[in-house]
């Protein structure tokens, strides 16, 4: 056996140690994680941004009904909610419809009708200059109808 003072003694250059490895250049797998993010991202604001755009004459209706709510009256609800349906719905399905037919297609995109029923209190409270006993009721079936049909629900009949 050798001895171990000898081994001290050998001419050994000191050890070089490879350079620590840089984070740059990324592999491939990192740059396409980081554009998958950055696409997912991109996805999510996009469809925040056409749900906003969406949803804004829903929101606008129900803002004006909900501001006007005590001086309004129940044509202008009613004006406020076909402005609201063009909005959503073809306007050769809509524009054309009056009386029974246009309070039809209003029920068909309710889970109950509201106003068939009071179709008799809808033409009063158009046509006829003294007041009518609860227009209030009738305004908030506007609020109603804005906030539950709009906008239309796929598979749900359309007038």
């Amino acid at each position: 056996m050798k001895d171990s003072s000898s081994s001290a003694l050998l001419p050994l250059n000191d050890l070089q140690l490879p350079p620590v490895p840089s984070w740059f250049p990324l592999a491939w797998g990192w740059w396409g994680s980081a554009l998958a993010i950055i696409a997912v991202i991109a996805l999510i604001l996009g469809l925040i941004k056409w749900n906003k755009k969406r949803l804004a004459p829903k929101q606008t209706a129900l803002k004006l009904l909900k501001q006007g709510q005590n001086q309004q009256n129940p044509s202008d609800a009613i004006e406020l909610v076909r402005q609201a349906a063009l909005c959503y719905f073809p306007r050769e399905q809509i524009a054309h419809l009056t009386g029974q037919e246009w309070y039809a297609f209003l029920d068909s995109h309710l889970s109950s009708p509201t106003f068939v029923p009071n179709a008799n209190h809808w033409q009063q409270a158009l046509y006829k200059k003294e007041s009518i006993e609860e227009p209030q009721l009738l305004i908030e079936h506007c609020y109603q109808w804005v906030n539950e049909a709009l906008p239309p629900k796929r598979g749900r009949k359309r007038g």
